[in-house]
């Protein structure tokens, strides 16, 4: 069984026949845009055209909505005339980093600093450990303001991957994360980087996290040197950056390692994956029973393992279909710096190119009844849409490449929550909106309730 989601823009979220009204008032549009993304992007989805013409501001964009073009336009090394556009107003927090960059020096980033990392076996282990832990915290009844809970949660298990030490135990830097992964969505707006100078409190508040984290990080870079880990001893991520700038040859540099640190937290959404994740559960009693009675058959009450990842289908499919109707990257934009052509559409130069899993996960002409809320389209055997009518991860060079370690945590911390606690609402049901995850709007509370 499954159930069909309703959030508050659900009456445009299924295809309808095509409008093509003018979206030339850029003023108005972006207005609207900025009011909510989410039901802004579900009206371009009714336009029914392959490539949505729009414009933000002074901005041309063209939205792609059509698989085939969506993979001409990331499946590719085009860059430029593509690039990253109003991407790069997060200078502001990183300054640097494969973020912000393209073409081989992306690459080499991309192969020295990032995948070395997405293969260290401790990650996982710190996961499930740390999930337990967190779970058995948790009292029965209690509400929790689980988006929140979670973030914490994931962060904490990434500091603990990246310094060996635990985040729990240094609120101020928690603080200054959330600080900094919360001016990510607004860094990338209109005046977003000047906005990141004005005499405002957020921003006031933003520079000194960037500030005061920049510092911590260069002091555990400092430590990392004059106290190095003995070769052979298991080394925490930030460790093996530093090897590897101080490795003949190396190019990297300090305010690359401190970007990537920086990244990884910005990079990681599965709080918002957990939170909807539940939240579709809870609505969802049949699909929750036969998940539950996966768990018991393959785990018992045992700790889970990576090895059992691959006898939790059920589990997989779960998380791909959360994916699917609550995508955690609701979209993103590139800019043209020339000319570009996709097939047989033009994007001229300075305009922007969006793509949004938000918009193309719920299209009908892809995904039948797409607010419904089932597994079953991801069992083997099941038919598919077309390649790229789903991208929670993006695709092609510049995808996200922690996708095969996030899949990893995902299972493994979803499998260790749901063999604890079911999880009941406790409070209203959770709108969805769009800042530099698809956020909960006004939080989103459970309650831990004992597994039926």
């Amino acid at each position: 069984m499954s159930t069909t989601t309703q959030p508050d823009n659900a009456a445009t979220a299924t295809s309808a026949p095509a409008s093509s009204r003018s979206r030339d008032a850029g003023a108005v549009e972006l207005v609207r845009f900025l009011s909510n993304p989410l039901t802004y992007l579900d009206a371009l989805r009714e336009d029914g055209r392959d490539v949505v013409p729009f414009k933000l501001g002074n901005l041309p964009a063209h939205l792609v909505t059509k698989p085939e073009l969506l993979k001409l336009a990331m499946f590719n090394e085009d860059w430029p005339p593509i690039s990253r556009g109003r991407l790069m107003g997060l200078q502001k927090w990183y300054t640097e980093g494969l973020f912000l960059s393209y073409g081989p020096e992306h690459h080499r980033q991309r192969d020295e600093l990032w995948k070395p990392l997405f293969l260290d076996p401790q990650i996982t282990r710190i996961a499930v450990e740390r999930t337990r832990r967190k779970a058995d915290s948790w009292v029965e009844g209690q509400p929790i303001e689980m988006y929140k809970e979670l973030r914490s949660h994931c962060w904490a298990i990434d500091w603990q991957a990246l310094t060996g030490t635990d985040l729990d135990a240094a609120p101020d830097l928690l603080e200054a994360l959330g600080l900094g992964v919360e001016a990510l969505a607004w860094l990338v707006l209109p005046f977003g980087p000047a906005r990141w100078n004005w005499p405002l409190p957020q921003s006031r508040r933003t520079r000194e996290a960037k500030r005061k984290l920049d510092s911590v990080i260069a002091l555990m870079i400092a430590e990392r040197r004059t106290r190095p880990t003995p070769e052979g001893e298991p080394a925490d991520l930030l460790t093996q950056l530093v090897r590897e700038a101080d490795a003949d040859g190396s190019i990297t540099t300090d305010e690359q390692i401190r970007a990537t640190f920086k990244m990884w937290f910005g990079a990681d959404q599965l709080h918002a994956l957990f939170t909807w994740t539940l939240h579709l559960l809870a609505e969802s009693p049949d699909v929750e029973t036969r998940w539950h009675a996966e768990l018991d058959a393959v785990l018992g009450d045992r700790e889970v393992r990576e090895e059992d990842i691959r006898n939790l289908p059920y589990t997989v499919q779960i998380i791909h279909e959360s994916m699917r109707v609550f995508p955690p990257v609701w979209g993103f934009f590139r800019q043209m710096t020339a000319d570009y052509r996709l097939g047989d559409e033009l994007i001229p130069k300075g305009h922007l190119m969006g793509m949004s899993p938000w918009a193309t996960h719920r299209d009908g002409r892809y995904w039948p009844d797409p607010l419904r809320f089932d597994p079953e389209r991801w069992a083997e055997g099941a038919t598919r849409p077309p390649e790229l009518s789903y991208f929670p991860f993006s695709g092609g060079p510049y995808q996200c490449h922690g996708r095969g370690l996030a899949m990893k945590e995902a299972v493994l911390i979803l499998a260790t929550l749901g063999q604890r606690w079911s999880y009941r609402p406790a409070g209203p049901e959770p709108k969805p909106s769009a800042t530099w995850a698809t956020e909960p709007k006004r939080g989103a509370r459970f309650k831990p309730v004992p597994r039926a």
